[in-house]
């Protein structure tokens, strides 16, 4: 299974742009890309080197906040809600 974790485009040079999560930059390719990008716009990568899609901004930050969540789990900060407490 591969997950995906949403990058943000900061920079855009030629056919290359320069995308930011958690701190990380990568240059990244565009050549598997039909529409355009602006700084600002969420893509999904593949193998860290090209973008395969275009994210809607709020469903990356949707998915940023469920990646923060897990990791904070992981690292054992906080407790798994159960089904029983208040989402």
């Amino acid at each position: 299974m591969c997950l995906a974790i949403p990058s943000k485009v900061v920079e855009i040079k030629d056919d290359k742009v320069i995308v930011e999560r958690y701190g990380e930059r990568l240059e990244v390719n565009t050549g598997l890309m039909t529409e355009p990008l602006t700084v600002g716009d969420y893509v999904v990568l593949r193998a860290r080197s090209h973008i395969v899609a275009k994210m809607d901004s709020h469903a990356a930050r949707e998915a940023l906040l469920l990646f923060d969540e897990l990791a904070e789990q992981l690292a054992g900060n906080t407790k798994p809600k159960s089904d029983h407490e208040a989402a």
